[in-house]
């Protein structure tokens, strides 16, 4: 039988039917939530989301790259927004054709469910939402938006149900994998910057605003808006619980973040009535069950947000799986533990780059040094096209796997620290020492031991 059912509607879990339908399986998911097409209940919900070179194949792979194109704002650089100080800025690639874009979550999984939509082995039911699943008797436990409870049976389950995922919940409890779930002490809250913003928030970049405890992050928006994202600790000295009232609110920003302040209209309403998001990194083992359950996405190895991986890497997900069902013929199981061993060890390196991202663009990013660090990685990217790409390059612009990408990061962070020793700035840097010390880095790369 090539049926499979699917719990979740979103980025992920329409994406994989895409690919399933494509394969000639009959996919019906479901989705406790209504059709955001209809309903729009996600205001405040996600931190608007990072297409980068990843995604962008994941949606080739099912012929949507450039049916993407529209919704899409470039972003070529960091425009970091120090307390003090003229605005700095850090370029993402190599050149002009490396950005990484800008989406909204929303408009991204409108077009997938269209598409879906468009193939009639595509069933999907929205209002649905899911109490429990018998793993072991295949059936799945339902509620619909009256009340009304039902019992459906599977043939294959997929779990692309989120970082909350009850299909994992329902795994872990019957002891048929460990799980963990692991939460940042801070927050984050959407917020949004007009279109009238000052011009010194130009556009197709990220903004940021550093400061010691909390941070201010805006992605740019197709009609010139930023959604910006808070993050700051849940309780504590300038956390969410301090910031309660009216007064508090506009003071904090008014004092934190005054560019951004004067474009906020709304602040304090959205403030009040925005949820405040909790961020988490999810661990799983393993994330299947014999070949009829698996778990993808965040369900499986949900990430903290700052390197801008997650969807991405579900989406890699997606073309991974549909790549191993070409190899083994749809042999469900030789297929899901292969889909484990080549995403395990991955996921878990994007985990920890993405903690590693939040403490760069919190902390890092205010200081000299890494400044100079990331003017000399674009120095060593131009004088040294074919031996240096950066860890941020490799991540963002191309498909090598993010285990391969940490390996040779931490090969380029000794190599920097090195030579901004002896240098205050690139123009003091001694490049016939670096020549030498980039043969010695090849020699490293060389013998780099890969999974």
């Amino acid at each position: 039988m090539r049926n499979l059912t699917i719990i979740g509607s979103g980025l992920a879990g329409t994406l994989l039917a895409l690919y399933m339908a494509r394969r000639g399986y009959e996919v019906v998911i479901y989705e406790s939530r209504p059709d955001l097409r209809v309903v729009t209940h996600d205001r405040g919900r996600s931190i608007n989301l990072a297409l980068s070179c990843r995604g962008l194949t994941g949606l080739a792979g099912v012929d949507l790259s450039d049916k993407a194109k529209r919704i899409l704002v470039p972003m070529r650089a960091r425009a970091i927004h120090e307390e003090h100080g003229p605005i700095k800025y850090q370029a993402f690639g190599r050149h002009a054709d490396e950005y990484i874009n800008a989406v909204q979550r929303s408009d991204l999984n409108a077009l997938l469910l269209d598409t879906a939509d468009s193939m009639p082995t595509i069933t999907i039911h929205f209002d649905m939402k899911l109490l429990t699943v018998d793993v072991r008797q295949k059936l799945l436990h339902f509620e619909d938006k009256t009340g009304q409870r039902s019992t459906i049976a599977y043939h294959r389950l997929i779990g692309a149900d989120g970082a909350g995922s009850l299909v994992r919940e329902s795994l872990t409890r019957e002891g048929l994998v460990t799980s963990s779930r692991t939460y940042l002490p801070h927050g984050y809250k959407e917020l949004s910057i007009s279109s009238g913003h000052p011009e010194k928030l130009v556009g197709e970049h990220l903004h940021l605003w550093p400061r010691d405890s909390f941070l201010l992050l805006g992605n740019p928006n197709t009609d010139h808006s930023i959604t910006g994202s808070l993050f700051m600790p849940h309780e504590g000295v300038n956390s969410f619980a301090e910031l309660d009232s009216e007064v508090k609110i506009n003071h904090f920003f008014k004092r934190a973040f005054p560019d951004a302040f004067d474009a906020m209209p709304d602040l304090v309403g959205e403030f009040l009535q925005n949820p405040t998001g909790h961020m988490s990194t999810i661990k799983t083992s393993p994330w299947y069950y014999r070949d009829e359950c698996l778990l993808i996405g965040d369900a499986a190895h949900g990430i903290v947000p700052f390197f801008g991986q997650g969807m991405n890497s579900a989406f890699e997900d997606c073309r991974i799986l549909n790549a191993l069902l070409n190899q083994y013929d749809d042999d469900w199981q030789q297929v899901m533990p292969a889909f484990y061993n080549a995403r395990k060890a991955n996921t878990e390196a994007v985990a920890r780059m993405s903690m590693d991202n939040y403490h760069e663009i919190q902390i890092d990013i205010r200081d000299e040094k890494f400044n100079l660090k990331k003017q000399l990685e674009q120095e060593l990217m131009h004088r040294y096209p074919n031996r240096y790409v950066s860890k941020h390059v490799l991540v963002m612009f191309t498909n090598t796997p993010y285990s391969e990408a940490m390996a040779v990061g931490n090969i380029q962070g000794e190599l920097l620290n090195v030579i901004c020793d002896e240098a205050r700035c690139v123009e003091e840097i001694n490049w016939k020492q670096v020549d030498v010390l980039m043969d010695e880095y090849d020699k490293k790369l060389a013998n780099l031991a890969l999974p």
